[in-house]
């Protein structure tokens, strides 16, 4: 009976300690806003300094190949919160006109913040929201607690894990960050014309305002020395029809001066929110939930700043649609950089975190769990391209060629070739060299959209009528 009652007891002891390596991980979700997947001092780039988000690469995995779903903000942010693409809700823009019953059908299956909680939970979210449905992010499984996308997120992620210090017992969190910047490198944040015609920082919001004040402190020469160089690549690429890049062309007329300055904001404002970020970490640290907590770090899209003579998002090129995507934890491999796996944060992120937390989600989601390169473990998914969406048209990319397909009258086409021309300086599309890669990837792209139940809009239906819908959306920063 001893014997019997000793094995009882030690069968008991490695059950007790099964159910805590198995217990569900924290999750801490950091999300910028229009930052580029060059923008951070990890890759090289000499020109800013961004220690914090360095150090969340270090702790994890980093895949340099990452795209976002849709380069402007509701869109991207709709994948990246449900996994789906816009354009099952209609719209492939910052809108008011989606399809609101298939937004609800989505989001109560299949939305982040709703998945979380029915697995356990505290879902809480901080910062900017910019999604379609609902404002306060309820719909989507989440307690907002802070509107404010600019120290908000810090603030309440000090105080909320402050409560959480040490804690050795209670549900997990899923704590989603969304910071402001460096969006404010939109023009209409912190540049208006006044009278005379000159640009000034009248009315600008207060980042913006703020290293406009600290460079009228500056000697001209330490200013100059901060300015990174223009971009090579700053002429249009041939076949460039002007509609597809008319959310974006606004900059083709500014002077050497003026694309100094953007270019130079650009940076201050990435480490602005390097720094906010900065202060989320040390929280971390502090509460003792460090070791137990998954770190994902991206942004919504990237930014062109010059790039073919454009600037902010809206086109289908690498700047503003190539991100960030860290994601550091337990088990994850660490200081470690992915050159070649095609990522589309929006698309694989739910089934990613899911597949690392342990909780379900839906099977039929169009993207991949990214954990066998996380983690070691696993079957590597097959992957051999990517479908992404804009305002104005489709892209199949499979890591070197990307073909766009725009809803322009004659659907015309974009094809570059990333390897052997990354600054797409060159379409391809008619090039008989290219002939046999365009008819695939057109085909796949179409065979895709097919299966969705999408075609490339018909030729009375242009695309100046998603153009007004934009223009009448200016007006608040949750709005861009």
């Amino acid at each position: 009976m001893k014997i019997k009652t000793v094995l009882n007891s030690a069968l008991a002891l490695l059950a007790g300690n099964s159910i805590i390596a198995q217990s569900k991980p924290n999750v801490l979700y950091i999300m910028t806003d229009q930052q580029s997947y060059n923008m951070m001092s990890c890759m090289g780039n000499k020109w800013l300094s961004t220690p914090n988000i360095d150090k969340i690469a270090k702790m994890g995995t980093r895949f340099e190949h990452t795209y976002c779903a849709n380069p402007v903000s509701q869109p991207s942010r709709f994948s990246l919160l449900t996994g789906h693409y816009a354009s099952e809700v209609g719209v492939k823009q910052n809108s008011p006109a989606y399809n609101k019953d298939a937004v609800r059908a989505i989001v109560s299956k299949d939305a982040l913040g709703n998945l979380f909680t029915k697995a356990g939970y505290v879902c809480v979210y901080s910062g900017k929201t910019h999604l379609y449905g609902t404002r306060d992010v309820s719909e989507y499984g989440f307690k907002l607690n802070s509107l404010d996308p600019y120290e908000g997120p810090a603030i309440y992620a000090e105080k909320f894990l402050a409560e959480k210090s040490n804690q050795k017992n209670g549900k997990p969190f899923f704590m989603f960050l969304s910071f402001m910047n460096p969006h404010d490198i939109c023009p209409e944040n912190w540049l208006t014309k006044n009278k005379s015609g000159k640009y000034s920082n009248e009315g600008a919001s207060d980042e913006p305002a703020r290293l406009l004040e600290i460079k009228k402190t500056m000697k001209e020469s330490d200013y100059k020395s901060q300015i990174p160089p223009r971009a090579l690549n700053r002429a249009p690429i041939n076949g460039e029809d002007p509609e597809m890049v008319a959310m974006s062309s606004q900059s083709r007329e500014w002077s050497d001066t003026r694309f100094d300055l953007y270019n130079w904001m650009y940076h201050r404002l990435t480490e602005s929110v390097d720094t906010q970020i900065g202060r989320v970490l040390t929280a971390l640290e502090k509460s003792g939930q460090l070791e137990n907590t998954i770190i994902v770090f991206t942004s919504d899209h990237g930014e062109m700043n010059g790039a073919h003579g454009l600037v902010t998002k809206n086109v289908l090129f690498e700047e503003c649609q190539r991100v960030p995507f860290i994601i550091a934890g337990k088990g994850i491999k660490s200081n470690y950089l992915d050159k070649t796996t095609l990522v589309c944060n929006g698309l694989d992120f739910i089934p990613t975190i899911c597949d690392l937390s342990n909780v379900a989600c839906s099977k039929d989601l169009p993207g991949i769990s990214l954990k066998p390169y996380l983690t070691g473990e696993g079957t590597k998914p097959n992957r051999k391209y990517i479908i992404t969406e804009d305002f104005n048209g489709f892209q199949i990319n499979d890591g070197r060629y990307k073909l766009s397909k725009y809803e322009l009258p004659g659907n015309p086409i974009i094809l570059t070739d990333i390897q052997t021309n990354p600054g797409e300086t060159i379409n391809y599309a008619n090039d008989p060299a290219y002939s046999p890669i365009r008819q695939l990837l057109e085909k796949e792209l179409m065979s895709n959209l097919s299966k969705r139940g999408l075609t490339p809009l018909s030729e009375d239906r242009t695309i100046k009528k998603l153009r007004a819908i934009d223009r009448n959306l200016k007006g608040n920063n949750q709005g861009n």
